[in-house]
């Protein structure tokens, strides 16, 4: 169980961690999405299940490994931030108490209620299956090569939209389903390395 901790921040000894590597080269074609060791995205969340639902605002900074998770407005709890690696995470909530634990998908259900797979997450979301210790991926593609789906550790999921930045196509919009629990995700905005883009962070492309 997360141990509560009020009032204090934790300084988290976070250390780099190397390129990271489709577990097959013939699911994902060398190439086929860069591995930045630095980006971020703006956008926005929404959980449902059945008739229960919530949504939010999010921005997701990664730095070397470092991710910087914050949720605006889940569940009427005002500002959520969570911050880690591998192994090791720090929830700060709108009140101030802070939690450490070393489970980032347990502590955000834990505090939230709601399913949300931070570890996995933040390689999906750049098209990326997650690597050891989860399980190899299953990933699907159309007669293009695009990337439709991603299949991995129980969840499902669907990329229905990207945007061309830097010569890559980047996604933009995610369903990602398990179990009856549906995550849809719109980024807003990509922001990427210079070299990556070539000029100022751009905008996706805006939906209904």
């Amino acid at each position: 169980m997360p141990r509560f901790i009020a009032g204090c921040l934790v300084s988290l000894a976070l250390g780099g961690c190397a390129a990271l590597q489709p577990a097959q080269e013939d699911l994902l074609p060398p190439g086929a999405f860069p591995d930045y060791e630095s980006w971020q995205f703006r956008g926005r969340v929404s959980l449902t299940r059945g008739e229960e639902g919530w949504h939010a605002g999010v921005n997701w900074q990664e730095d070397a490994g470092i991710y910087d998770l914050r949720l605006s407005g889940p569940l009427g709890q005002g500002a959520v931030q969570v911050r880690g690696r591998t192994g090791l995470v720090q929830l700060t909530a709108a009140n101030g108490q802070v939690i450490i634990a070393n489970d980032a998908d347990a502590l955000v259900a834990d505090v939230t209620g709601w399913q949300f797979p931070v570890s996995g997450i933040r390689y999906w979301v750049r098209g990326l299956p997650a690597p050891a210790p989860e399980p190899q991926a299953v990933v699907h593609r159309d007669e293009s090569g695009l990337l439709k789906r991603l299949e991995q550790s129980g969840w499902d999921i669907e990329y229905t939209r990207f945007e061309a930045i830097g010569g890559w196509h980047w996604p933009t919009r995610l369903r990602l389903t398990n179990e009856g629990l549906v995550v849809r995700l719109v980024i807003d905005a990509w922001v990427l390395p210079v070299e990556a883009e070539g000029e100022a962070p751009l905008p996706a492309a805006k939906q209904p």
